[in-house]
């Protein structure tokens, strides 16, 4: 090819220093019959590059790695959004080899799309003529956010460590408990401005980041039952192996709660770590100003005991507090009770009265 680019350039310099009208006429014949010629070399071998690129390119409906995105997509609710997300990768020609892999990419995916909501809402923030229920739903939406990631981040991590750490079962049940919180999420989001025509304009700004998540999310989850369906399937017929089931209850307790946990529900008396009173008698008087205090991110159960009597407020207990538990002096004697409503302009994220909790 570059020999004849050269070519034509010297005859382009040629035919520019002399008319082809001076040239001899059968010379000229000769002139255009080798012209001609080389005109359709150059087109054939143009023609062969532009396949031999193509094929190079991998941009072929029939590589491998297309036809396990095609059958991983096929059972989601939304298959040409999980295709052409995942299609648009550019390595994922090298990454796709199983559905496990189109999982975690498409997990990848959303965690980038929920990133780019988090700073879309930063951005809303700076407004000057939000309400205040607009400021606190916005702010609700950055902490769904914060959920979101972290649940996307565990199940990239059960992902990896699938099917080998835990049983198929509680593999299967933990992936889609974490997708089934994140879906969720974009809801609770945009929920918080379904009150009034003013929140609408605010909404409508959210919704298609939003919803685009919500569908990335709904896709992950059907690929996780997909895939753990069909594993369990396959080894519970397998002649060599037998898939161990976790039940459901060990001796009426759920089976996700704990050896120490059940001990310590089933103790006839608990050591609090702190005492909650209204009359002063305890730690401290109220139920927000004791988990304020409790440590963050800790692994031990951390218990708080409630005194009888009534506490007005509503208890937040953040993602940094773990492993926090609650526990009264008996349902109609300890009552807590809030008195945040959407009517008085908070969002009903905000106006549950206690927040997550195990309580006794």
């Amino acid at each position: 090819m570059t020999r004849i680019k050269e070519f034509f350039t010297k005859l382009s310099e040629s035919s520019t220093n002399q008319n082809i009208s001076n040239i001899p006429k059968k010379k000229k014949k000769l002139f255009l019959a080798l012209f001609a010629t080389l005109l359709v070399v150059a087109a054939v071998i143009g023609i062969v590059a532009g396949v031999n690129s193509r094929k190079n390119s991998g941009d072929n409906g029939n590589e491998p790695h297309h036809a396990i995105l095609k059958s991983s997509c096929s059972s989601t609710r939304y298959p040409d959004l999980c295709f052409s997300a995942i299609a648009a990768v550019p390595e994922a020609s090298k990454k796709v080899t199983s559905q496990k892999d189109v999982i975690e990419m498409s997990l990848n995916i959303t965690t980038t799309a929920v990133e780019h909501n988090y700073f879309g809402i930063q951005k809303l923030l700076k407004r000057t003529n939000l309400t205040k229920r607009e400021k606190v739903a916005l702010h609700d939406c950055l902490e769904t956010i914060d959920e979101t990631l972290d649940e996307l981040h565990k199940a990239v991590e059960d992902l990896e460590e699938y099917p080998n750490k835990k049983s198929l079962s509680q593999h299967a049940d933990d992936l889609k408990t974490l997708m089934s919180a994140a879906m969720t999420n974009q809801g609770t989001c945009l929920d918080g401005f379904s009150h009034d025509d003013a929140n609408k304009h605010v909404r409508d700004a959210l919704s298609d980041g939003q919803v685009h998540v919500e569908k990335m999310c709904s896709n992950a989850l059907a690929m996780i039952k997909n895939m753990t369906d069909t594993d369990m399937m396959i080894m519970r017929t397998s002649n060599n192996r037998k898939l161990i089931e976790e039940t459901s209850t060990v001796d009426g307790w759920p089976a996700w709660l704990s050896t120490g946990d059940r001990r310590l529900l089933q103790s006839s008396s608990v050591t609090p770590n702190v005492v909650v009173a209204a009359d002063g008698s305890g730690n401290f008087k109220t139920v927000a100003a004791a988990v304020a205090a409790a440590p963050q991110g800790g692994t031990k159960r951390y218990i708080i005991r409630i005194k009888a009597g009534v506490y007005r407020e509503n208890v937040e207990v953040t993602k940094k507090h773990k492993n926090i538990m609650f526990i009264g002096d008996g349902r109609t004697r300890t009552i807590i009770t809030g008195s945040r409503n959407v009517v008085d302009g908070s969002t009903t994220f905000k106006s549950a009265t206690v927040g997550k909790f195990i309580f006794h």
